[in-house]
C-alpha cells in the first residue's frame, strides 16, 4: 500500500512531485512575507516575472498564480487579455506507461554493462599511459648514446675506450704540431 503526500486539498501520487511542490510552497510564503502582495502594481510585477520565467511547475504554484491574476483584475491594473497566460510545463509519463515491464535481471544487466564501460575506459587510459612511457624509453634510448637501457650493457668500457681513443687524437695533434713548430724554429 502506497502513502500518498498531500499539501491543503492536493494530494501527491509520487514523493517527487509532493517534494517540488513542498518547495513552491514554502517559495510562496517567502514571497508573502517578502512582499506586500495585497499592492496591485506589486502584484502585478511578480506575477510577470513569475510567468515570464516559468518558475512554477506544480499545482500549488500554479494556484498562487491564479490567484495572483484575480488580484491584479480586481485591483483594475490588467485585464484578462493584457496579462501573460499561466505557462503550464507537461507533465512527463512514467517509462513504465510506454515500455514494456523490466525483467527482475534488467537492473543487474545494466550495472554490468555500466561497470565494464567504465573498465573499458580505465584500461584504455592505462594503455595510452604505458605507450607514453614506452614511447618515451625508446625516443630516450636513440637520442642518447647513453640511457637506461644500457644500463645492463658494457657501456662503462664503451665509455673509457671513447675517452682513451679522445686523448690519444689529442696527444697525436699535440705531437704533430710540436714537430711543426720545431720545423719552422729551425727554418
Amino acid at each position: 500500500m502506497e502513502i500518498r503526500e498531500s499539501i491543503g486539498n492536493f494530494q501527491f501520487e509520487s514523493r517527487e512531485s509532493y517534494d517540488r511542490a513542498k518547495k513552491e510552497e514554502e517559495m510562496i510564503l517567502q514571497l508573502y512575507q517578502k512582499a506586500d502582495l495585497s499592492d496591485g502594481k506589486t502584484a502585478l510585477k511578480l506575477y510577470n516575472k513569475l510567468v515570464a520565467d516559468k518558475v512554477f511547475s506544480t499545482v500549488i504554484g500554479y494556484c498562487f498564480l491564479v490567484q495572483l491574476r484575480q488580484h491584479i483584475m480586481e485591483c483594475g491594473l490588467a485585464t484578462s487579455d493584457m496579462l501573460s497566460d499561466i505557462p503550464v510545463k507537461e507533465v512527463k509519463k512514467k517509462q513504465t506507461d510506454t515500455m514494456p515491464a523490466r525483467s527482475p535481471h534488467g537492473d543487474r544487466y545494466q550495472r554490468m554493462y555500466e561497470g565494464q564501460r567504465i573498465l573499458n575506459k580505465k584500461f584504455k587510459i592505462a594503455l595510452a599511459a604505458v605507450i607514453i612511457i614506452l614511447a618515451g624509453f625508446v625516443i630516450i634510448n636513440f637520442r642518447f648514446q647513453y640511457s637506461i637501457f644500457t644500463y645492463f650493457t658494457n657501456y662503462k668500457a664503451n665509455m673509457e675506450e671513447e675517452l682513451i681513443d679522445k686523448y690519444e687524437n689529442w696527444q697525436a695533434e699535440l705531437e704533430e704540431r710540436e714537430k711543426e713548430l720545431n720545423k719552422s724554429g729551425k727554418e
